[in-house]
C-alpha cells in the first residue's frame, strides 16, 4: 500500500534529485537554465538551496520510496521576502544574499533577469494568508500512477479543515487541468521570458462532500 509520509532534510539529495528530473522539461526552468547539459545538475543545486531555506511551518510530503514530493509553504504575508525560500523576494537577508550566489554561479550574466522575473512571480502573491505550494514534482518513471494526488492529499484535508486558502503558480499548461480536478482555480495569468505561461491558481477550502 502507498504511503504518504512527511519528510525532513534528512532526504534532502533525494528530493533534489526527484524535482530536478521532474522539473527538467518545464517551460520556466528550461528558460531559467537553458543549458541542456547542465540543468538537471543546476535544478539540483537550486531545489537542495530552496530545502536548506525552509521558512518556519513549512512542510514537506511525500511517497517513502521518493517518487513524489510537494512542498509547502505556511500562511504568512505574501510581501515578506522571509517567505520566498529562494530569495527571490525583496531585501537584504542573509537567504537573498545566499540566493544572488547561487544564481550568479549558476548562470553568470544570465543571473539579473532570472531573478527579475522569479521576483515577478513572488509579487503576484496572494495577500490573503494561504498555504503555498511551492512544488509538487513526480520522478518521470513514477508519473501517471496518481502519486500526485495522493501527496497533495493531506494538505488540501488541512485546508479544508481550518478553513485556509492554497495558492500555487503552474509553470507548465499541461499541468492547469490536474490542478483545477484539486480545486484550484485560475485567477491570473502573465508570460515570463521568451512566453513562459505562468497561471497562478487558488483553492478555495472546501465542504465535506463538495
Amino acid at each position: 500500500m502507498l504511503e504518504i509520509v512527511r519528510m525532513g532534510l534528512e532526504r534532502r539529495e533525494q528530493i533534489a534529485a526527484v524535482w530536478a528530473d521532474a522539473f527538467e522539461p518545464d517551460p520556466l526552468m528550461r528558460w531559467v537554465f537553458p543549458d541542456d547539459s547542465t540543468r538537471v545538475t543546476s535544478l539540483r543545486r537550486w531545489w537542495g538551496f530552496s530545502l536548506d531555506h525552509q521558512p518556519p511551518g513549512a512542510e514537506l510530503h511525500g511517497t517513502r520510496a521518493d517518487g513524489c514530493a510537494a512542498y509547502w509553504q505556511p500562511p504568512q504575508n505574501a510581501a515578506d521576502s522571509s517567505a520566498e525560500p529562494d530569495g527571490a523576494g525583496g531585501g537584504e537577508s542573509d537567504g537573498r544574499k545566499a540566493f544572488v550566489a547561487l544564481m550568479a554561479d549558476l548562470l553568470g550574466d544570465l543571473a539579473p533577469s532570472r531573478m527579475e522575473a522569479l521576483g515577478t512571480m513572488h509579487q503576484a502573491r496572494l495577500a490573503e494568508p494561504h498555504w503555498y505550494l511551492a512544488v509538487l514534482g513526480t520522478s518521470p518513471g513514477q508519473q501517471g500512477r496518481g502519486l500526485g494526488s495522493k501527496v497533495l492529499a493531506p494538505m488540501l484535508e488541512r485546508c479544508d479543515r481550518t478553513g485556509m486558502l492554497a495558492y500555487l503558480e503552474s509553470s507548465n499548461p499541461a499541468n492547469v487541468g490536474f490542478y483545477r480536478r484539486h480545486g484550484f482555480e485560475p485567477h491570473d495569468e502573465f508570460v515570463l521570458g521568451d512566453g513562459v505561461l505562468i497561471t497562478p491558481m487558488s483553492r478555495v477550502p472546501q465542504s465535506p462532500g463538495g
